[in-house]
């Protein structure tokens, strides 16, 4: 359970090194809205540029990007970009707000940002215990307590926020048990026949729909494509092969479900780092029994 801070706002204005990629936090804040007049337009604010993340603790606030309105209730946050064509506000429907927001400058974030928008989307939700909100609340309290005397200590709370924002998307969409039905038919079915799977049909099929919506549902779901969690599969396999196996590279790629040796070979260095032949001799790297990837 969050134990709700004193209201207050608090900004930083450090003077970074250029060359290192420091994240700049801008802004935290935690704060009670109750006036009609509370409105912010995204397309007129001179403050940025700046990624906005706000969670809400109590009543609740709408948040429009585009033509599309949120209402952002407690246990919900929005992920904002300024400047950009969207409004948050106190509706009329809502007597308060009170939230945590966090404001942080783009350089050095653009990517990660990105990231965060395709995974989680632009109004996820959290758990009040959550790692994600006891990580803000602790970004607001440091604050709050004058204890971020310099950029290296900003940098490093706004990376762990940002680090629990992606653990906690991924934490819930590895939770197996709590897939639909169909996604975990169909991702039982690609653990037990990765490696003679030939096309996406015969795994849709597993899970009872069309193709389509079938690719669309797990990408949702999990948080990866089909044919990633399936080549995730072959190259996990691959791995225990080429540690305790005398198969050779090429026996290998198609033991696990690659149609050549060469196509293996680079898929399995675009994922482990390394070429076949090289990870099992162990060559310039820790002898390494198995990997699990995302």
């Amino acid at each position: 359970m969050v134990v709700q801070q004193p209201y207050g706002v608090y900004g930083y204005r450090f003077q970074d090194p250029p060359e290192l990629p420091i994240y700049q936090l801008f802004a935290t804040g935690c704060q009670e809205v109750t006036d009609q007049d509370y409105y912010w337009d995204g397309m007129k604010r001179i403050d940025g540029p700046l990624y906005l993340f706000q969670y809400t603790l109590s009543g609740f606030g709408h948040f429009r990007l585009g033509a599309e309105t949120h209402e952002i209730h407690a246990g919900t946050a929005f992920l904002a970009e300024i400047p950009g064509d969207h409004h948050y506000c106190l509706p009329s429907s809502s007597d308060h707000w009170t939230f945590y927001f966090v404001l942080i400058r783009q350089q050095h974030l653009q990517g990660l940002w990105k990231e965060l928008l395709q995974i989680i989307g632009i109004a996820p939700s959290f758990e009040p215990s959550s790692a994600v909100v006891r990580t803000l609340q602790r970004l607001y309290t440091e604050a709050r307590s004058n204890r971020i005397h310099n950029s290296y200590q900003a940098s490093s709370l706004v990376y762990g926020l940002m680090m629990e924002l992606l653990q906690s998307s991924t934490a819930q969409q590895q939770e197996k048990e709590s897939w639909p039905q169909p996604i975990q038919q169909a991702a039982a079915f690609m653990e037990a026949e990765f490696h003679r799977l030939q096309s996406l049909d015969d795994v849709a099929g597993a899970a009872g729909l069309s193709k389509y919506y079938f690719t669309r549902m797990f990408t949702q779901t999990t948080g990866i494509t089909p044919m990633d969690y399936v080549t995730k599969l072959r190259i996990e396999r691959a791995v225990q092969l080429l540690r305790t196996s005398p198969l050779s590279v090429e026996e290998i790629a198609y033991a696990v479900g690659f149609a050549s040796g060469s196509y293996f070979s680079k898929v399995f260095r675009s994922r482990v780092g390394f070429p076949p032949a090289d990870f099992r001799l162990a060559k310039e790297l820790p002898s390494i029994d198995r990997l699990q990837f995302d």
